[in-house]
């Protein structure tokens, strides 16, 4: 076959791993949303096999949080045997006061994005900051592939207590909120 026909070998990309039983990661990040609303999340459990296992979780929730900002979380993980991980997120908040300058969402979808491009990045206003997607470490220090909706919610109530963009100064306010290690954040 002519080595110019032949197809590219393709990256697989990664998911997010998760490092402690999915049970409690889920109760983690579940329990965190309390901390913006008192909503429940809508969880959908997807069997896919004929053993009737569980192979995909998705949490969502939608709506206000305590300072009326807009906000949708949605988090689908992926369980297989002793193994469990993000497959994909998508955390964004909308504040209240000046929303459509101001809003940033945190996306990574790594079988939907395609290849060519980063599988995480920070969506946010292009004409106030200049790009509308901002990737790590280019634009960001926030390592997307660290992030978490627990992680992504302590974002959102720093954000609503300092009003401090994760887009400014390559989001170096959130760097211990969203790359350091699982239990370690605050909760504001």
């Amino acid at each position: 076959m002519n080595p110019k026909t032949q197809p590219k070998v393709r990256p697989k990309r990664k998911f997010i791993t998760i490092t402690i039983p999915v049970n409690d990661f889920i109760k983690d990040e579940i329990t965190s949303l309390a901390k913006i609303t008192g909503e429940q999340p809508i969880i959908k459990k997807v069997f896919t096999d004929s053993t009737n296992r569980i192979t995909d979780i998705l949490i969502q929730l939608e709506g206000k949080d305590y300072a009326l900002n807009d906000f949708l979380v949605s988090e689908k993980i992926h369980t297989e045997k002793n193994d469990s991980a993000i497959k994909e997120y998508r955390y964004s908040l909308t504040p209240d006061q000046d929303g459509k300058k101001q809003y940033f969402r945190f996306d990574f979808q790594p079988l939907k994005i395609p290849v060519h491009f980063p599988d995480a990045h920070i969506n946010v206003n292009e004409h106030t900051y200049g790009k509308h997607h901002l990737v790590y470490p280019q634009d960001t220090s926030l390592d997307l592939h660290k992030l978490t909706m627990k992680k992504a919610v302590n974002v959102f109530c720093h954000y609503e207590s300092t009003l401090v963009h994760p887009a400014i100064n390559l989001g170096k306010t959130y760097i211990s909120l969203v790359n350091e290690g699982e239990n370690n954040e605050t909760i504001y």
